[in-house]
């Protein structure tokens, strides 16, 4: 995978306490009762037990349990705040932040979706701490996808066509990202925490063992072309190249080998990609965490 892939974030939600999901839902919530006293109790925080905190009380009360949903759609919210002298960070700042962003995350969500997981970071400009979230909001699956084993079920890459060939003109709208999306994905939402997500960047990944020889298709484990314009603008997925990429030697396999020990598959995000006039892919965003419960 070296040179394969780009994280979105470091791992800065170090986990302030080890211990079952109980434990980890009393830290949450001894931390929410904080922040709503009037008479703060003086605790200051480290920066990265400060995103971790946010971020969990963020997935506590926007998140949702079992709801089966897909149409994943990823924003990005920022606050900031300048940095205390001593580099850490006291209640009333973090309630600041975390009301801020909570009004945001709201503000910004679509009609009718869920929040479907909220990862936060930071990151610093000059003398200013930057907390960011990237909110995953998810909809209900609609339409119903057409089986992937029906052979005639060809997907454009991508631009919202819909399908081509035999059944072209249908599902205009969507496209094979959508496909790929809604498959690999998590489809019950949950409430989570220690969020950590990743990129799949150019160079794509390369498979050795690559099953088709299709002109302009490459032996990648997500969808990449190379070729003139004209003819790959609108290339076209047949259905076994769209099992390849979803079976152990395709997108399972990137998320096998990201997935960070001890968390789980939240969800993926697969974004078709015009990279130049001689190439075009699909990006990942792939996303992993503990459940709370």
């Amino acid at each position: 995978m070296a040179g394969s892939t780009a994280c979105k974030k470091e791992s800065n939600t170090t986990r302030p306490a080890t211990g079952n999901t109980q434990n980890l839902e009393q830290l949450i919530l001894n931390f929410e009762q904080k922040l709503n006293s009037g008479q703060k109790d003086g605790t200051i925080y480290a920066i990265d037990s400060a995103v971790w905190y946010v971020e969990a009380l963020l997935n506590y009360n926007l998140g949702s349990e079992g709801i089966e949903c897909s149409g994943i759609t990823v924003d990005t919210i920022e606050t900031n705040l300048l940095i205390p002298s001593s580099g850490e960070y006291t209640l009333n700042q973090l309630e600041t932040i975390y009301s801020e962003l909570l009004d945001k995350i709201t503000e910004s969500q679509p009609t009718n979706t869920i929040v479907f997981a909220a990862d936060l970071y930071n990151y610093q400009v000059e003398t200013v701490m930057v907390f960011a979230v990237q909110v995953a909001y998810a909809t209900p699956l609609t339409p119903q996808l057409k089986s992937l084993n029906d052979t005639t079920g060809y997907w454009y890459w991508g631009g919202d066509l819909g399908m081509c060939d035999p059944d072209s003109g249908l599902y205009v709208g969507m496209d094979a990202t959508d496909v790929l999306e809604a498959q690999i994905g998590n489809a019950t939402s949950g409430v989570w925490t220690n969020i950590q997500s990743f990129d799949i960047l150019p160079p794509w990944p390369y498979d050795p063992n690559f099953p088709f020889d299709i002109q302009y298709l490459q032996p990648t484990r997500l969808f990449y072309a190379e070729g003139p314009w004209v003819d790959i603008h609108d290339f076209c997925i047949p259905p076994a190249v769209m099992n390849y990429y979803l079976s152990s030697n395709g997108i399972p396999y990137l998320i096998n080998e990201l997935k960070p020990t001890g968390k789980r598959f939240i969800y993926c995000a697969i974004d078709p990609i015009w990279i130049d006039a001689y190439s075009i892919g699909h990006q990942g965003a792939f996303v992993f965490g503990i459940p709370l419960h």
